[in-house]
């Protein structure tokens, strides 16, 4: 397993001095990114190859949120690879060592010309598994209900992107926090995340958010009438 300590920055937390959720995952972005490196299997070494890593699901659950200063433990671990389809798990510890965060996610390889999926198991070296009793099972699919309320368009900018030339993964998790505003985030935070990443949204394209449910949430960005990402939220009382 890869590990390493941080502290959590200013720059990261929220009016409560917290860690926000969406610097979450950033922080899991890196984390990947330093673990494979390595391998010659981050994110940077394949684009060169023309490959691009892509995430399709994520659950992230929250026990705690971190301070500003408070020093933390990022562990991240492969898991048994699935078809065409490779798991990595997440977790963030305390300086107690109690677990705080921790997430389960599936990815995918991508022919970077072509934006289809890579099938053959061999155009990258294998990962040895890892396991732990504390990792958090992979997601599933979510459905968004039927009934929804539309709550406005975004228009996706140059800063939206990532080197893959789409929008970067983080930035459909801030679009989904920015369903609710201050007033509500007073007295709620999340505590279980799911994302599903459907299709990848590119620069200048106009995307739909729509709403559902109350406790959970259901989240929807589409383009076009076309689901793009699927968030699932549960909230629990600050």
């Amino acid at each position: 397993m890869y590990q390493y300590k941080t502290i959590v920055s200013n720059n990261d937390v929220d009016f409560r001095f917290e860690l926000k959720v969406t610097a979450i995952f950033r922080l899991f972005q890196d984390a990947a990114l330093l673990a494979t490196q390595e391998s010659g299997t981050d994110s940077i070494s394949l684009s060169k190859r023309n490959i691009d890593w892509v995430i399709t699901r994520m659950d992230v659950e929250i026990l705690r949120l971190p301070k500003c200063n408070e020093e933390i433990t990022i562990i991240t671990y492969p898991g048994r690879d699935l078809l065409m389809v490779y798991p990595r798990h997440f977790i963030i510890k305390d300086s107690n060592d109690k677990i705080i965060i921790r997430s389960s996610s599936i990815w995918a390889l991508m022919d970077a010309t072509s934006r289809k999926v890579i099938t053959d198991r061999n155009i990258i070296d294998k990962l040895p598994p890892e396991s732990s009793p504390d990792e958090l099972p992979l997601p599933q699919k979510i459905e968004m209900p039927i009934d929804k309320t539309f709550i406005e368009q975004r228009k996706i900018h140059y800063s939206d992107m990532d080197f893959n030339r789409h929008m970067n993964n983080v930035r459909y998790v801030e679009l989904l926090i920015d369903v609710h505003d201050f007033e509500f985030y007073k007295k709620y935070r999340p505590s279980f995340i799911s994302l599903n990443y459907i299709k990848e949204i590119k620069e200048k394209e106009t995307v739909s958010i729509y709403s559902s449910g109350i406790n959970p949430e259901f989240i929807g960005v589409t383009n076009d009438d076309i689901p793009s990402f699927i968030g699932k939220v549960t909230f629990v009382e600050q």
